[in-house]
């Protein structure tokens, strides 16, 4: 039994506003991580978007009801004679249960950022001030005073904030005041299922582009990158997976000619995503801003050579050269030159895909990425993390 076994088990809430089914990067991390803690003897119940009346289950109820319904969920615990010691709840809606924490047994409030929405809504302002997207009069207005502030009040007044990336850490400590020793950096990771021991590195014709069909992942600069990819490459295909948009949507931002190059896919269980990855040659992820993507870390368990972009997560975990090819963002030039790379060099491709899966295996296990988890909900109970 570890050190991190042996303290007292813990009451944990996980509210988190996305599904209860593990289809999504933020479900499962959140998931997998907790289900580690479960198995060394803590509890751990979960408060999801599935959990809030059909009432609620609109635009409004999203923004604002279910920020309510979880401090009404910890005080209800609470009255039962049940407190919990921990609530993990998604960065918009800590403020809330921070304002009440009293009522709900005073348990430490810690805030999961998957990607600060402060620094997603410097993007979205920047991709709309480069014409790639558009801010509407209403939404420059409104966001600001209905998520934005909220969530900077829950993310200075929470005991404690993990969060995805480099860049978010610096950000809570530099422009929101948070100390060092009340943020920590933590990690997804990929389930051992993704680990594909015996790939062959000659094929070169798959290319995986594993993420929701989003302007957040890169979709404006994978499209045109792609296309002049495929008028030099007959045989390149690509496969998209959990795009979580009808195919014809994704086949859509293609030339019509390329319709049947482009493979869409949700597979239903871990084991079909994971052939997804064995079966693929290369994985292709140009986000503009993630916290860190859950497949990158699939992608390098299978043992892919990946090319995506030097910001973020990204940045953290793939070492250039050495586990991936890190390319700027908003530059299709640059996804394709590195893409070509690829296919002209299967040494490369081994040397990239090897390295990736061996650092995967080394630090990004459930089980690995867990310790950090455990380890702060434990001090904050016992009073040996200041709050």
């Amino acid at each position: 039994m570890s050190a991190l076994a042996a303290h007292e088990p813990l009451r944990i809430l996980v509210a988190h506003q996305v599904p209860a089914a593990r289809n999504g990067g933020m479900s499962r991390i959140m998931g997998f991580i907790h289900d580690r803690l479960v198995e060394r003897g803590h509890h751990v119940d979960y408060y999801t978007a599935d959990d809030v009346p059909v009432r609620w289950r609109t635009a409004f109820g999203r923004r604002f009801a279910f920020p309510l319904l979880v401090s009404r969920a910890a005080i209800d615990a609470a009255r039962a004679g049940n407190p919990y010691d921990i609530v993990n709840v998604h960065e918009p809606h800590a403020l809330p249960l921070i304002l009440q924490r009293v009522r709900a047994g005073s348990p430490a409030v810690v805030v999961t950022s998957h990607g600060l929405e402060r620094r997603a809504w410097q993007m979205a302002k920047d991709e709309a001030r480069l014409g790639r997207g558009t801010l509407s009069a209403r939404t420059r207005l409104t966001y600001p005073v209905s998520s934005l502030w909220p969530t900077d009040l829950g993310l200075r007044g929470a005991d404690h904030v993990f969060c995805l990336n480099a860049d978010d850490q610096h950000y809570l400590e530099r422009r929101l005041g948070r100390r060092p020793d009340t943020v920590t950096r933590i990690f997804p990771a990929a389930d051992l299922v993704y680990w594909c021991q015996d790939r062959d590195y000659d094929g070169s014709t798959r290319m995986l582009f594993a993420a929701a069909w989003r302007e957040n992942k890169g979709i404006a600069d994978l499209v045109p990158a792609f296309i002049r990819l495929a008028m030099r490459h007959p045989s390149l295909m690509l496969h998209v997976i959990g795009a979580g948009v009808p195919d014809t949507t994704v086949r859509a931002a293609f030339p019509a000619a390329l319709a049947s190059r482009i493979v869409c896919e949700t597979p239903a269980r871990e084991a079909d995503t994971a052939a997804a990855f064995a079966g693929a040659h290369a994985f292709l992820l140009p986000s503009l801003f993630e916290g860190t993507p859950l497949t990158l870390m699939q992608a390098m368990m299978s043992g892919l050579p990946i090319v995506t972009t030097a910001t973020c997560g990204m940045k953290d975990v793939i070492q250039d050269g050495v586990s991936g090819l890190l390319v700027p963002i908003r530059s299709p030039d640059a996804i394709v030159e590195a893409v070509e790379r690829l296919l002209g060099d299967r040494s490369l491709r081994m040397c990239l895909g090897r390295g990736a899966q061996a650092d995967a295996i080394a630090r990004f296990t459930w089980a690995r990425v867990a310790d950090p988890v455990e380890d702060v909900y434990a001090r904050l109970r016992d009073g040996s993390l200041a709050r």
